[in-house]
C-alpha cells in the first residue's frame, strides 16, 4: 500500500513538475520571440520588402539587411541558448516559408530563405489572431520534439501580421534536467517508501510486543498465554506428547499490599516473576494471567514431572528469598497447582484444572504444590 500510494504521489509530482518545467520553458521561447519582433518592427519596412520577394531565388531582396538579421538570429541563439530561431511569412493556411533562420549557413539544419516548412496549428493562429504564446511539447516528424514560442510581427501603419518569430526548445533541453529530478524523486520516495516501512513494521512489532508481554513484570501476557496454550494443545493431540500446565499464586498477596502498600506489591511481583522465569526451562512459557497469579507451560513433560518443577521452584524460592530478605520486609511464599492436558480437553478446561489445583495447594497451607491426578 506504501509502495502504490508513493508510486502514484511520485507520478503526479512529477507531472506537475514536467507540465512546470514545459510551461517555463514556453514562456521563455515566447519571451525571446517577442523581444526579436519588436526589434524587427523598429524597422518593419525592409522586412516587408523581404516578405513581399516571390522568388528568393533570383536574390532579389535586399541582402545587406537579410544577413544583418541572420547575425543578430545566430547571436540571440547563442545567448539564449535556444534550438532555433527563425522569421517566417504564411504561404498557406498550411505552409510557411523561412526569411530568416538563426541557423550557420555550414550547418545541415540551415534552412535558406525561401524554404517551405509546413504550418502548425497554433502557428495559425498566430498569424490570424495576432497572438503571442508557446506550444506544449511537439513533435515534428523532420526537426524532433520541440517546445516552441511564436510571437507575430506586426506593420503597425495596417495593423496586418506580416510575419511570425518562432523560437524552438528541443525536448532534449530538459530531457537531462527531468531525467535527474526523475531519478531525484524515486530515490527520495524509494527512501520514503523504506522509511515508511521500517517505522510501520516497528509500530506492528511494538504493539504485538506491547500486546504479549507484561508491562509490570516483563513475563508474557494472558493473551500471549492463550494463543500458545491453543496451539501447544493442537501440537499435543497430533504428536501425542504431554503437556502440563502450572498456575502459581503469591500467597497472602492482598495483605502486602495492605500493610506495605502498592510500590511493595509491585515489586514483590517483579521479584516472583524473576525467580519464575529464572528457575524453569527456555522451553517452558511463563506468562502473568492475573493480578498476582502466574502460568507456566511446560511443552513435552507430564504431570509427575511438572510436579517435581513445582517442588523445586517453591523451595528455591523459599531459600533465595530467606538469604535476601530484608528485616520488616513481607513474607512472600507460592502456592502452585498443576494439571497435564488429556485428550478432549480444552485450553479453557486445563486452566481450570490447574487453576482449582493452585487453590487447593493454598488450602493445605500454602507454600506448596498440588497436582491434578486424573481418575
Amino acid at each position: 500500500m506504501i509502495a502504490v500510494f508513493l508510486s502514484l504521489s511520485g507520478y503526479f509530482l512529477y507531472d506537475s513538475i514536467r507540465d512546470l518545467i514545459v510551461y517555463e520553458l514556453g514562456n521563455n521561447a515566447v519571451n525571446i520571440a517577442f523581444t526579436a519582433a519588436k526589434f524587427i518592427e523598429q524597422d518593419i519596412d525592409p522586412f516587408i520588402a523581404l516578405a513581399e520577394v516571390e522568388d528568393y531565388d533570383l536574390q532579389e531582396y535586399d541582402t545587406d539587411y537579410y544577413n544583418r538579421m541572420q547575425s543578430l538570429f545566430r547571436e540571440l541563439k547563442k545567448n539564449t541558448g535556444a534550438t532555433f530561431i527563425f522569421a517566417e511569412k504564411k504561404l498557406s493556411d498550411s505552409e510557411i516559408v523561412y526569411l530568416i533562420d538563426g541557423e550557420d549557413p555550414q550547418d545541415e539544419l540551415f534552412s535558406p530563405i525561401g524554404t517551405v516548412d509546413s504550418m502548425g496549428e497554433f502557428e495559425l493562429r498566430v498569424f490570424k489572431e495576432c497572438i503571442t504564446g508557446a506550444t506544449d511539447i511537439v513533435n515534428w516528424e523532420f526537426w524532433g520534439m520541440f517546445v516552441t514560442g511564436y510571437a507575430p510581427i506586426v506593420d503597425r501603419s495596417k495593423d496586418e501580421v506580416v510575419g511570425v518569430v518562432g523560437v524552438d526548445f528541443s525536448f532534449e533541453y530538459i530531457e537531462n534536467l527531468l531525467n535527474r529530478i526523475r531519478q531525484l524523486i524515486i530515490f527520495t520516495f524509494l527512501l520514503i517508501a523504506l522509511l515508511g516501512t521500517y517505522i510501520l513494521n516497528r509500530l506492528v512489532i511494538d504493539r504485538s510486543t506491547a500486546l504479549s508481554i507484561d508491562y509490570l513484570t516483563g513475563l508474557h501476557s494472558k493473551r500471549y498465554h492463550d494463543a500458545r496454550l491453543n496451539s501447544l494443545i493442537r501440537k499435543s493431540r497430533f504428536s501425542g506428547k504431554p503437556l502440563s500446565l502450572m498456575i502459581i499464586d503469591v500467597d497472602s498477596f492482598k495483605e502486602i499490599n495492605d500493610e506495605f502498600g502498592h510500590n511493595v506489591g509491585d515489586e514483590t511481583l517483579k521479584v516472583a516473576a524473576r525467580k519464575i522465569k529464572l528457575y524453569t526451562r527456555s522451553t517452558d512459557i511463563c506468562s502473568r494471567v492475573g493480578g498476582d497469579e502466574f502460568a507456566i507451560i511446560l511443552p513435552e513433560t507430564d504431570l509427575e514431572r511438572a510436579r517435581l518443577v513445582g517442588e523445586r521452584i517453591v523451595e528455591r524460592f523459599k531459600r533465595d528469598l530467606s538469604s535476601t530478605k530484608k528485616d520488616g520486609g513481607p513474607k512472600i511464599t507460592l502456592s502452585i497447582g498443576v494439571a497435564q492436558w488429556r485428550e478432549g480437553m480444552s485450553a479453557r478446561d486445563l486452566n481450570q484444572l490447574a487453576d482449582v489445583a493452585m487453590y487447593r495447594a493454598k488450602s493445605k497451607g500454602r507454600n506448596g504444590v498440588f497436582a491434578h491426578q486424573h481418575r
